[in-house]
Parts: C-alpha cells; structure tokens; sequence
C-alpha cells in the first residue's frame, strides 16, 4: 500500500472526525504519532467519544488493514485505561511523546499527557521495585555464573535488563518506552541521570543480552547504584548488603 493512499485515508478520517460533534477526539499513537515510521507502518488511530457514543463511533468510522487502524474509547473509559496497576499499564508508552490531532474539549490532551510519564505519587514506588527486582536478577546470575550454571546465568543476565531499564526510566518519572524505541528515545529525550555516551550505553547492554558478561553486569549495577543514591532509593541498595555486585 502506497504511501500517498495511507496518507489520503487517514487524512479523509481527520477532516470527518472534525466535523463530527459526537467525536470529541483523536489521537494518532504509534510510531507515527512520535513521527518515526517506515514504509510499512500504518496509522494507529484511536476516537475518543462522549460516553453515549462509542457505538456509533465504531459503526461509522472503519479501518482498513495495512492503513488505519481504529480503536474506540468513551471519555470516561479513556480515562481509566493504562493506569498503573491496570492490565494496560503497559500501553502507557503508546501516549509518551503524542499531541492530540483533534481536542474539541481541551481534556484530552491532558489525559494523554499523564498516561505518557509515571505519575508522581507512583515515581518511587515503580522505582525501587524494579531495582529490587533487577538486583535480584543480578544476584541470581552472578551466582549461577559461580556455581558453573551457564545457562542460567546468562538467562538471569538477560532478565535483568527490564528492570534495569525500568529502574533508569521510572526514576525520572518516564515511561521505560517499548524496545522499539529506546534508541530513539535517548537520542531525542536523554535520560539526565546517565552519565555515559549513548553509544556506550548500547554496547554494555548489547554485551549483557548477548553474553550475559558478568564484568558488564559489574559496570551497569555502578552506575545503577550512582542513580540510585542520588534518586533516594539507596535503601533498596542497602537491603542487599552482604551480596557482592563489584
């Protein structure tokens, strides 16, 4: 499907979805809505009704596969979807970076832009739990390396890097954003807290996932630790004293 007929169509949606009074919003999410994107890359479309609308949305705005795909919410369901400890909390990172194409109300952009970053009442608690949860993949692995368990050790190794990640995004009140996007991510919004080239950054986690190299693992859980301290989570490092991370 050609660009030029993708482009027509979604545009044929926005100019409807304008005149429409029953459609308060849209939204273009996915990679196109960060404005990154291939040839083969559809339009993520999500409406936004009143609450008496859904219905009528999903009957007279259809998607076509390989073009626009179309999701509906309600105002109120919009609201609830993706919060934390929700089963979408994961689809927060779809609203990170997004600008509202249609607003007819002036909230929806406001609901987008507290789904796309941790709330602050939640910031430490996302936080240190995944630390917790990466040092404990941490520890599992460098042992496992000890005890001559390889595959393990490189598996633990590999199952670290969520939390890791996790950790270094949520401390500062961001969204760990899909692994499509990280590099992406750190190109255009750098975290403040790494102190270390982006390239460098790639090449320890890329030596990790691929070899599990326990001397890399040492270097990440530093300046894993260094953020920590500074982030008020050393009490997380400090309930794992007496386990040696280098």
């Amino acid at each position: 499907m050609s660009e030029e007929i993708k482009a027509k169509e979604f545009n044929r949606i926005l100019e409807a979805v304008k005149r429409d009074e029953k459609i308060i919003g849209m939204i273009l999410s996915g990679a196109r809505g960060k404005g990154i994107f291939t040839e083969n890359s559809d339009y993520d479309v999500v409406l936004v009704t009143a609450d008496d609308s859904k219905e009528y949305a999903r009957e007279s705005y259809k998607g076509t596969q390989g073009m626009v795909e179309i999701g509906v919410f309600t105002i109120s369901e919009f609201r609830d979807y993706a919060v934390v400890g929700s089963p979408e909390e994961w689809d927060r990172y779809a609203y990170a970076h997004i600008k509202a194409h249609v607003d007819k109300t002036g909230e929806i952009q406001k609901i987008i832009d507290e789904k796309g970053v941790v709330p602050d009442g939640k910031r430490m608690e996302i936080a240190k739990g995944a630390l917790d949860g990466y040092l404990n993949s941490l520890y599992r692995s460098i042992k496992n390396q000890r005890d001559g368990n390889m595959e393990a050790f490189h598996l633990d190794a590999v199952e670290s890097i969520p939390n890791f990640l996790r950790f270094i995004f949520s401390v500062e009140g961001r969204v760990r954003p899909y692994n499509k996007f990280l590099k992406w991510e750190l190109e255009r919004y750098p975290l403040k807290n790494l102190v270390m080239e982006k390239d460098d950054f790639f090449t320890k986690l890329e030596k990790v996932l691929a070899t599990g190299n326990v001397e890399t693992q040492k270097e990440l859980y530093r300046i894993v630790a260094g953020i920590a301290q500074k982030s008020g989570c050393e009490n997380v490092i400090r309930s794992w004293d007496g386990y040696y991370f280098g």
